[in-house]
């Protein structure tokens, strides 16, 4: 690390560290209050009828693995979650992540492991066998059945979460409305009914990366100048990816426009505690990608490389935009694409294979919302329309 960058991360460490101490701890949700709220509404006589079967589950940071559930599923049988708890990274830093970034579920040894988008919802797994679940951060499975990759061993996390994992006799959404018709706990009841009535679909052609599991970040939105996707991210992460099959040459260019209306974070977002950010990115066929981000506060033109694990040997940020005055307008972009990866990560792959579109506030859990438009890949005459 730079003489430059190694005393900004110390600077940016104290701000941190001195913002917890001015405003407390954190507290989140009592998973043994959840417990017992759960346990009262589902005790209900009315409910006798709608639950097919309940369960309640603990997580601690050193569960070894897969824990199995006692439940056993039919291929795409709908199971709803409620979760309460956290693993903390670092109290001083006031660093955590509940179930919303790292709560997974898979049917049987073999069935391919799906992460529940929030703390309260509902997911169908297409295949069927005996329920597992696990909790794990972000970017350490080997293969989308949940093998743990060797190169990452868990370790550092303390604290844990409870789930509740219910099964409905006549489908979640008549279980969550005669559930809510019996009362909620911080909200959570409301919002996993909300859900099932009125989902957050992925944006059409995208699909979230498989690493970081389903989310409900990113939605269609059919404005007055056309399709454009919004962003909206809160203590979660997520990563909208589009296929996208284009040689790579001295002409290709990356065009896009987007919006951002609020960044996630107002520190420097190039150490792992700050890592909150928003971006479009390019991946290529060499695994690599290069992200165009729109930092806080690090100087346009800044290049480094991602200070996560997994994600250092892959990922490469060039800051595209940080000026305060630009935020909440449509600025539009062209990016040489081939000449930037030259520069930011060294001899340029021969394809694209994929665009991305990033978003990140696990870390200091802030909000972050933004537009993306006409996005696509050109040369000559050659080009592929994205969004």
């Amino acid at each position: 690390m730079a003489k430059g960058a190694g005393l900004r991360a110390v600077t940016t460490l104290a701000r941190i560290a001195g913002r917890r101490l001015l405003r407390g701890a954190s507290k989140p949700a009592d998973p043994m209050a959840l417990e017992a709220a759960l346990k009262m509404l589902l005790a209900r006589p009315a409910m006798s009828a709608e639950v097919k079967d309940i369960r309640f589950i603990e997580i601690n940071a050193d569960t070894p693995g897969w824990s199995e559930t006692g439940l056993t599923l039919a291929p795409g049988e709908e199971v709803t979650v409620f979760a309460a708890g956290a693993f903390w990274a670092s109290k001083a830093l006031d660093m955590y992540f509940g179930a919303r970034i790292g709560l997974w579920l898979r049917a049987g040894e073999k069935g391919r492991a799906v992460k529940t988008p929030s703390n309260a919802s509902t997911v169908s797994l297409a295949e069927g066998g005996p329920l597992y679940i696990v909790a794990k951060p972000p970017g350490e499975f080997l293969d989308e059945q949940g093998t743990f990759d060797p190169a990452f061993p868990r370790g550092g996390l303390t604290g844990g979460l409870r789930a509740c994992l219910i099964t409905w006799t006549h489908g979640a959404a008549r279980g969550l409305d005669a559930l809510a018709a019996e009362g909620d706990w911080h909200g959570l009841v409301a919002r996993a009914r909300d859900r099932m009535h009125a989902p957050v679909a992925t944006p059409s052609g995208w699909n979230y990366l498989w690493r970081l599991g389903q989310g409900e970040i990113y939605s269609d939105v059919a404005g007055e100048h056309g399709r454009h996707i919004h962003c909206r991210t809160h203590e979660d992460v997520g990563i909208l990816q589009f296929p996208a099959d284009f040689p790579l040459t001295d002409k290709t260019e990356l065009r896009w426009r987007w919006k951002v209306d609020r960044l996630p974070i107002d520190l420097p977002e190039d150490i792992q505690p700050t890592h909150d950010y928003l971006s479009i990115a390019v991946e290529f066929d060499n695994g690599q990608d290069l992200t165009y981000m729109w930092s806080a506060s690090l100087e346009e033109g800044t290049i480094f490389r991602c200070p996560l694990p997994y994600w250092d040997k892959v990922e490469t940020h060039w800051v595209l935009r940080s000026k305060p005055a630009d935020l909440g307008r449509w600025l539009a972009e062209a990016r040489p694409v081939k000449a930037d990866y030259a520069r930011a990560v060294g001899a340029p792959p021969a394809r694209i294979v994929r665009v991305w579109l990033i978003a990140v506030s696990v870390f200091q859990r802030g909000e972050g919302v933004c537009d993306y438009a006409d996005i696509e890949l050109v040369d000559g005459e050659r080009r592929l329309k994205v969004l």
